[in-house]
């Protein structure tokens, strides 16, 4: 190699924070990864998927982020009180199952907005029977509130079914 090679090469590893050596060595790996798994005895290859019979290392991916993408990764993991790289895995996991799994944080915060609903919905209930008011007035306030009860009711409804949805995800270890 030419030292002008080297040169560049070295000043491409720093720029990484790396020395050429480890720089090589990455280099390396991703180029037999990219190319499957090689044996030595046989000279054919094969490619993760066939050797590795479902998981374990077949199952590992290595991403590169275009840049600004990590620290929006970390800001919107870190909002979630997740680390990045289980942000990201269950972001992917929703993506390609197509399916609404949320951090079990938020759906612990659902499950306590349900609780709040359903308490709000049983308190509508005894003040849609008022006893005092006039005739007139009181049907009027009675549908009011129960048109309201319907409706917190609904939501109450639609919120269980995410976190049942969630909870049989979680269970199934598909999270």
């Amino acid at each position: 190699m030419s030292p002008d090679t080297r040169a560049r090469f070295a000043a491409l590893a720093a720029r990484h924070h790396l020395s050429a050596s480890s720089l090589l060595a990455k280099m390396v790996d991703e180029v037999l990864e990219a190319n499957g798994e090689i044996s030595p005895t046989s000279g054919g290859q094969r490619s993760a998927r066939e050797s590795g019979g479902g998981s374990g290392l077949a199952d590992r991916l290595t991403l590169r982020l275009r840049d600004g993408d990590r620290a929006l990764a970390v800001q919107r993991a870190s909002a979630r009180g997740m680390k990045t790289g289980s942000y990201l895995t269950l972001l992917i996991h929703n993506h390609v199952r197509d399916a609404a799994v949320l951090p079990m944080d938020e759906l612990d915060q659902i499950k306590v907005t349900n609780a709040q609903l359903a308490a709000l919905v049983r308190q509508l209930r005894t003040f849609g029977m008022p006893n005092t008011l006039p005739a007139p007035p009181a049907s009027d306030l009675s549908e009011a509130i129960a048109l309201v009860r319907r409706e917190v009711e609904v939501a109450r409804e639609v919120t269980a079914a995410i976190v049942r949805r969630n909870l049989v995800s979680w269970e199934a270890g598909h999270a």
